[in-house]
């Protein structure tokens, strides 16, 4: 999309907006009131994985809008341990995104030794505002999608052990099913219950998707099966508008109440599918209104909006994250993620 037509497309917001607020579902995108702060829960002493315990993780020093950061890498992971064991150096398993722990570990470790330090999603958020915030010397925002149980359970010492958080974004549809019984989510996915009890040291929280955002939700509309981005044929735009607010106002409001307790963050959503259906993109798209309305829309409603094509970083509100696969060596990981930083891929 060209500058002018994207800024013709942005004097629709208002209208966009109007139609919002003349449905029931307008009124879950406001912001939710304080949460109360999350009390400390003690956690038993995981078993340490190899390789050894890094030293110390650095104090943070203070970053300036004068002297900020110009990129903050991004990582984006899923799985662990899903068709290869642990110590397996690479997990060339059926399902691409997952790893081993193995894998995850020598890649936290090649951070560490090269000096990064894990921000919070409320530092990653400030920081692309560019406002004055208070940044570690080299820092690095970690991410996992989807709150699928065996990275919680293989990934929290790991990360423990190296001194590095990170930030789950979940699927409400997931956590729900967790607990259903004859449900496929049932012994795969982290229940509500999981997730409030993870460590809140290292594990906060941000937006997926809803009851239906990460599903295969229209498998008879040809070439363009997911919610997000694809309008139905006999979907008229503001049916489509109204279909897709309504799902994510509600499952924000959903993971906003379950995890009342834990840090959530409401100021970023890590797009499913990587598909935004933005211009450009290889990912499916049906209808004329999802390109031009999507993107706009999400840049009203989220600060920082993560998708995986390095294009479109600095475009909106949009953010590239570098997403990591389990057939990939180490070596390949820390060129790839040298690669995107030299090439400007995290600016911001």
């Amino acid at each position: 999309m060209s500058n002018s037509h994207r800024v013709t497309r942005a004097l629709c917001v208002c209208g966009v907006m109007l139609v919002l607020s003349a449905t029931a579902s307008a009124a879950t995108l406001a912001r939710k009131p304080p949460r109360p702060s999350p009390t400390p829960t003690a956690t038993s002493p995981a078993p340490t994985p190899t390789p050894t315990v890094a030293s110390p993780t650095p104090a943070p020093s203070s970053s300036t809008p004068a002297g900020r950061p110009a990129s903050i890498p991004v990582l984006a992971y899923h799985q662990l341990d899903n068709g290869c064991a642990p110590a397996a150096t690479i997990c060339n398993a059926a399902d691409y995104e997952s790893l081993s722990q193995a894998q995850f570990a020598n890649e936290l470790s090649y951070l560490r030794a090269s000096g990064y330090t894990s921000v919070t999603a409320a530092q990653y958020v400030a920081w692309a505002a560019r406002k004055t915030v208070v940044l570690p010397a080299k820092p690095i925002l970690i991410t996992v999608d989807d709150g699928i149980e065996n990275f919680f359970s293989g990934g929290t010492a790991i990360l423990r052990q190296y001194g590095f958080r990170a930030v789950a974004f979940i699927v409400t549809q997931f956590a729900d099913g967790a607990t259903v019984t004859g449900s496929s989510f049932i012994g795969w996915d982290a229940s509500w219950s999981e997730l409030s009890s993870l460590d809140p040291e290292v594990w906060e929280f941000a937006f997926h998707a809803g009851a239906q955002g990460h599903s295969i939700a229209y498998p008879d509309n040809p070439g363009c099966a997911y919610f997000y981005p694809c309008q139905l044929p006999a979907e008229s735009a503001a049916a489509y508008e109204t279909r897709v607010s309504a799902e994510i106002g509600a499952g924000r409001l959903e993971l906003d109440s379950r995890l009342w307790s834990r840090a959530v963050n409401d100021d970023m959503w890590a797009v499913p599918w990587n598909d935004l259906a933005q211009p450009g993109s290889q990912q499916p798209v049906s209808g004329a209104d999802p390109p031009d309305w999507l993107p706009l829309w999400a840049s009203y409603l989220f600060p920082v909006v993560f998708v995986q094509d390095a294009g479109r970083n600095g475009m909106l509100n949009e953010h590239y994250r570098l997403e990591l696969h389990g057939d990939m060596t180490e070596s390949s990981f820390e060129t790839q993620l040298r690669a995107d930083i030299s090439a400007g891929n995290f600016d911001g």
